[in-house]
C-alpha cells in the first residue's frame, strides 16, 4: 500500500514538474528595412516574444552571422504571461545593395534555438559607390570597365560577367549594343528597382573571333528611367571586351610536330632603328624564314596602337627553306621619349615557337629636330 502511494506521488511530482516550463511565442520572427541609406547610419528593428508557459523565461545566449549585425535581449527573467523584445541592429557602412541576415537565439525552452530574419536594400553613399562601382551610366553604377576573358583556343568559348548597381531611388531599364558574331552580351535582369544589382553578361565564341591574339571590343550598356517624372538619370558607358584568341597543338601526333613549320628571323629579338632624327619617319625591314618541312602561316603581327608605327607583311605563307619580308615604318613625331622602345609581337602555327616579341628599338636624336 506505501510503494503504491509513493509511486502516485512520484507521478503526480512528474507531472507537476514536467507542466511547469517556460514556452516562448514570437509576435515578429522577421523584419523588413525596406530601402535605407547608408549615409542615415545603423537601422534597428524590435521582435516582440511572449511567455506562453508557467515558468520564468530566459534568453541564454544570442549569434548573428556577420559583425554588421548587432543583437540586444532582455537578460532578466521574462514572467509567464509577460511580452518583451529583441533589438536587433544592422550596420549597412560599406554594404551597398540587397542583405538577408540571420540571427540565432536560444532560450531556456523545450525548443531551444529561434531564427530570425532581417533584409533590406542599402543605398550607398558616393564614397562606397566610386570604390565598389567606379563606372557611372546615369543613375547605373557599373563594377569595372573592361571584361578580360583571357586566353581561349580558337574553337572554345567563354563567358564572364560584371555587376552593375541602380543608385537611383526609382527603377531603371538596362540594355546593351555592340554584340558580334563572336560577341554575345546580355542584361539580366534588364528592369532594376532601386537598390537592387543586375549583371551584364558575355558569351565569348572564339571561333568567331576577327583575329588571332589580342581581340579588343566595346559593349555600351544605356541606363533609362522606367517611367517618367523620375529621380533616375540616363546615361551610358563603355565596357571593353579583351581576348587572346591563340592556337592548340595538343592534337598534333610526333610525325606531325617532326614536319611542323619553324619559325625563324634574321634580326634575333630586336629590330635596331639606331639613331633618329626627331619628326623622321623611318623604314627598316627584317625577314621571318622557315626552317621546317610543311608551309609556315603567319597568324598576325602587330605593334600596341598610338605608336605611330606601321607593320607591313609581303606574304602571309612561307614555304620550307623561304622567307617573308616584314617592314616596318616609326614615325617618330609619335614618340615622346628619347628612346624607341615597342614591342612587335608574331603569330605563326609553329608549334614550338607559336609567338615571338621582337622589341623595335633605338635613339630619337631631338637635337637634329
Amino acid at each position: 500500500m506505501k510503494r503504491g502511494l509513493y509511486i502516485v506521488l512520484l507521478l503526480a511530482v512528474s507531472v507537476l514538474t514536467a507542466a511547469a516550463q517556460p514556452e516562448v511565442t514570437w509576435l515578429e520572427r522577421s523584419h523588413d528595412f525596406g530601402v535605407i541609406l547608408e549615409q542615415d547610419g545603423k537601422a534597428t528593428c524590435q521582435l516582440r516574444f511572449t511567455n506562453t508557459g508557467n515558468d520564468p523565461l530566459m534568453i541564454v545566449r544570442a549569434q548573428a552571422g556577420c559583425g554588421c549585425t548587432g543583437i540586444n535581449y532582455p537578460e532578466s527573467p521574462i514572467l509567464p504571461g509577460d511580452t518583451a523584445a529583441v533589438s536587433i541592429t544592422y550596420n549597412p557602412a560599406g554594404r551597398p545593395g540587397q542583405f538577408s541576415k540571420q540571427v540565432i537565439i536560444f532560450t531556456n525552452t523545450s525548443i531551444k534555438r529561434t531564427i530570425l530574419e532581417i533584409t533590406g536594400n542599402v543605398i550607398p553613399t558616393d564614397k562606397t559607390l566610386d570604390k565598389q562601382y567606379p563606372l557611372r551610366a546615369g543613375s547605373l553604377r557599373i563594377s569595372q570597365t573592361s571584361i578580360p576573358m583571357g586566353e581561349l583556343v580558337r574553337g572554345k568559348s567563354s563567358t564572364q560577367y560584371l555587376s552593375a548597381y541602380n543608385s537611383a531611388t526609382d527603377t531603371i531599364l538596362v540594355s546593351v549594343s555592340g554584340d558580334k558574331p563572336h560577341l554575345k552580351p546580355a542584361v539580366v535582369p534588364d528592369t532594376v528597382p532601386p537598390a537592387r544589382v543586375t549583371a551584364l553578361t558575355v558569351h565569348y565564341l572564339s571561333r568567331q573571333a576577327p583575329q588571332w591574339g589580342l581581340n579588343t571590343d566595346t559593349l555600351t550598356l544605356y541606363c533609362e528611367p522606367l517611367r517618367q517624372p523620375s529621380t533616375a538619370i540616363a546615361g551610358k558607358a563603355d565596357v571593353h571586351v579583351m581576348a587572346q584568341v591563340i592556337e592548340s597543338f595538343d592534337g598534333l601526333t610526333d610525325q606531325q610536330r617532326s614536319d611542323a613549320p619553324v619559325v625563324g628571323t634574321d634580326c634575333g629579338d630586336r629590330l635596331d632603328f639606331g639613331t633618329i632624327a626627331a619628326g623622321e619617319v623611318a623604314t627598316r625591314s627584317f625577314n621571318i624564314s622557315n626552317k621546317g618541312r610543311e608551309r609556315l602561316n603567319i597568324r598576325r603581327i602587330w605593334v600596341p596602337d598610338g605608336e605611330g608605327i606601321s607593320v607591313k607583311v609581303d606574304r602571309d605563307q612561307v614555304k620550307r627553306g623561304k622567307a617573308a619580308t616584314v617592314t616596318v615604318t616609326v614615325d617618330t613625331s609619335f614618340q615622346h621619349g628619347d628612346l624607341l622602345n615597342v614591342p612587335l609581337t608574331l603569330m605563326t602555327d609553329d608549334p614550338d615557337s607559336p609567338r615571338l616579341t621582337i622589341r623595335l628599338v633605338g635613339i630619337i636624336d631631338k637635337k637634329q629636330q
